[in-house]
């Protein structure tokens, strides 16, 4: 691992180099956690990539198989047995990662020195950085990070049935005063909530389903499909979510009560909502009252809030997330309990998987399977 002289005499380890370098510029806590992180880096070639070192002396850099095992091992925590599949916090794996980035670029930039070639040089160069931007790639995304250090609270059973009676829509019989919207938008907005509660899908992809056969199938066993938005839709608002791409074509079953609503907005009140937006009306399932084109999230976000900021312990906590969060719990619990007493957890993996994989983090899922089957 002695990879360079000075003056031809004594060795230098760029591990060394590297960490004296943090330490003229660093804290001592950052530092060493920067130094642990090599110390993985250091167990991962150990094991895994024993050819590092006379590799990295040729400019050879790593592959991108080589990547995702790194990024694997990376996952791991070393506090516990490797054999129970512990992982550890995204935060600590962005840091892990950033750390052998910040490594590795040291490392091959030694080498790149010594070429002579200016040309050659800078094609290394542009190797080095291909690989320093796909290490960049695999880290966690804020909002991930977030969700995993300030983890969001399902809502409980009561707290759902007491959200369906405040979102209940008045009737010529029963008016609801708690309901602070007007009785069309009162429809709309049960029937807003009520799909984020049975489908559990994001808000992005419930503002972006359309009034037609192909999202709405309001047969006996009614279902909705999330599907991706079609391009080049001029009529589709500029989302900060990126949702089209997102979503996984899906179909999801809705109970019969909410086919009812949804067939009560769509032909009672949705027409009335409706105004020409950028001189076309809307095909979009749920319409914005104030310019009649198509619910934005952040219309979304309003409606939630401004319905339950005058309920006693739901005011400024309910979110739509929390309603996907509670779904995917219900979910799993349902999956638990129906291999509660089977000694096949492949079969339970299966299908845990094909139930929850369009509802979960699809980048954690995918980097916790990736990890298990680097191990087996």
């Amino acid at each position: 691992m002695l990879i360079d002289k000075n003056n031809f005499s004594v060795p230098e380890p760029s591990s060394a180099l590297w960490v004296w370098d943090l330490w003229l510029s660093g804290k001592f806590n950052t530092v060493e956690a920067r130094a642990r992180d090599l110390c993985v880096f250091y167990e991962f070639i150990s094991t895994e990539y024993s050819d590092f070192f006379s590799d990295a002396a040729r400019l050879k850099t790593l592959s991108s198989r080589q990547v995702n095992q790194l990024t694997s091992f990376l996952l791991l925590n070393f506090n516990h047995n490797i054999e129970d599949h512990i992982l550890i916090a995204p935060s600590t794996f962005n840091r892990r990662l950033d750390s052998i980035r910040s490594f590795l670029r040291f490392h091959y930039s030694r080498y790149i020195a010594r070429v002579e070639n200016i040309e050659m040089a800078d094609i290394h160069q542009k190797r080095v950085d291909k690989l320093d931007a796909l290490l960049k790639k695999k880290k966690y995304s804020t909002g991930d990070v977030e969700n995993q250090t300030h983890q969001t609270t399902p809502l409980s059973p009561a707290e759902i049935e007491i959200i369906k009676l405040v979102i209940r829509p008045s009737s010529d019989d029963i008016k609801n005063d708690v309901n602070p919207f007007r009785k069309s938008l009162q429809v709309r907005n049960a029937c807003l909530i009520l799909l984020l509660i049975e489908l559990g899908c994001r808000a992005s992809e419930l503002v972006l389903l359309r009034n037609n056969d192909l999202d709405l199938k309001l047969t006996h066993n009614a279902t909705v499909v999330i599907q991706q938005s079609a391009a080049g839709n001029n009529l589709k608002r500029h989302r900060r979510d990126g949702a089209s791409h997102k979503t996984r074509n899906r179909e999801l079953p809705i109970s019969p009560g909410l086919r009812d609503l949804i067939v009560e907005y769509v032909e009672d009140h949705r027409p009335k909502l409706r105004k020409p937006y950028k001189g076309q009306l809307t095909d979009y399932l749920f319409v914005s009252e104030h310019d009649g084109g198509a619910m934005t999230t952040s219309g979304l976000e309003y409606v939630v809030e401004t319905i339950f900021n005058r309920t006693k312990g739901l005011a400024g906590v309910i979110t739509p997330h929390r309603f996907r969060v509670a779904r995917m719990n219900e979910l799993r619990e349902s999956v638990d309990n129906k291999y509660a007493n089977s000694n096949s957890p492949m079969i339970k993996a299966g299908d845990m998987q094909d139930t929850l994989t369009t509802w979960g983090d699809g980048l954690a899922q995918a980097r916790c399977l990736s990890a298990t089957l680097t191990l087996i």
